[in-house]
């Protein structure tokens, strides 16, 4: 590394930083005021806001990634560009692109640590964010939902607190359909990490129900506390829609391949695999939009920048649609855009 070289990056980690600090304030400054009496309904108010925002932060900085790593950059380069310190560097001989190879490369490697990120850490943190009653983010009371389990049995419940860690009238059907677990009232217990009934409550044979012995036969059982089968996480209560942050990108790649009915899932693999290299594509096109904009203005060309932000979100998100209603293949509807962007984003950096 040449000596402009560790200067450049040194610029490019201190807006990364400054970058990832400011969505970070205002993401908590926001989401604090709009949660405020959800948060003064914890027991214990501290506890559960630090654990809240510890399970839930991560996820949405992630979903921001892209974006940090375009702003981080376009931060460095306009900070280098106002400095006139790349007209410098070409008067000694250093081309514009070997320039901003500092600022380039690490938003490249950035991309790869992203996509670590999502295989090893964020599977792990969803995973405890579901067993946790801290971890739901919205929803924290309701009524009248359905929730499917991780072995396939249905979860119908009238009424469920969060804060009070209480579902009411709950009904469990379970995977095979011939047996429901009818119970008033159950309890998480944080220490068994499971739902406890503190009554009676009753299991009922639907297969012996329907037989043609009669009713003395389809007599239910009855139980207290641990259920005979069942599990789900408190938190599972509070998604309308679970999402695949629970499983890692090598989990997904064998659930794809094992089901390829499932388009939704398909498309969320691929979409997975390109959203940490999207800041870098992106950051390549404003980069040389803005160094070689010939005859435009700055303004102009930093507005063209803008522009292929919100273009790629709008034509991401319209050929991803296709792809899950099965017009295109998930990979092509998944990877169409960045591989477009990124021919724009070679062509336009090369002139620069």
């Amino acid at each position: 590394m040449k000596r402009f070289d560790r200067y450049f990056l040194g610029i490019f980690i201190q807006s990364l930083v400054l970058v990832l600090a400011l969505f970070t304030t205002v993401f908590l400054v926001v989401d604090v005021l709009l949660n405020l009496d959800k948060i003064q309904d914890f027991p214990d108010v501290a506890q559960g806001t630090t654990l809240f925002y510890a399970y839930n932060l991560p996820p949405i900085l992630y979903l921001l990634y892209p974006f940090m790593v375009i702003a981080a950059g376009m931060f460095a380069v306009a900070r280098v560009i106002r400095a006139r310190e790349l007209l410098l560097l070409e008067a000694a001989g250093v081309g514009q692109k070997r320039a901003l190879a500092a600022i380039m490369i690490p938003a490249l490697l950035l991309g790869a640590v992203g996509l670590g990120l999502r295989q090893w850490a964020l599977p792990s943190l969803a995973e405890a964010a579901r067993e946790s009653p801290y971890g739901a983010f919205e929803y924290r009371k309701g009524k009248r939902i359905s929730v499917r389990d991780d072995e396939g049995n249905v979860w119908f419940v009238r009424k469920y607190n969060l804060d009070e860690r209480t579902v009411e009238d709950v009904r469990i059907l379970n995977a095979a359909g011939n047996k429901v677990i009818v119970a008033k009232e159950l309890h998480w217990l944080e220490d068994r990490a499971g739902w406890w009934s503190p009554g009676k409550s009753k299991v009922y044979d639907l297969a012996a129900l329907t037989a043609p012995e009669g009713v003395e036969s389809g007599e239910p059982e009855y139980f207290d506390g641990a259920l005979p089968y069942g599990r789900v996480y408190p938190a599972d209560f509070a998604r309308r829609r679970r999402s695949y942050s629970d499983r890692t990108l090598a989990e997904l790649w064998t659930d794809s391949s094992a089901d390829r009915e499932d388009l939704d899932l398909r498309v969320a693999l691929w979409h997975e695999l390109w959203h940490p290299f999207v800041g870098f594509i992106l950051l390549s096109c404003g980069v040389g939009l803005i160094l070689s904009r010939g005859g435009m203005k700055a303004f102009m060309a930093g507005s063209l920048a803008i522009g292929c932000v919100v273009l790629y979100q709008i034509l991401q998100f319209w050929f991803e649609t296709l792809a899950q209603s099965g017009a295109l293949s998930p990979m092509v509807g998944a990877s169409i855009t960045p591989v477009l962007f990124g021919i724009f984003a070679g062509v336009v950096f090369w002139r620069t």
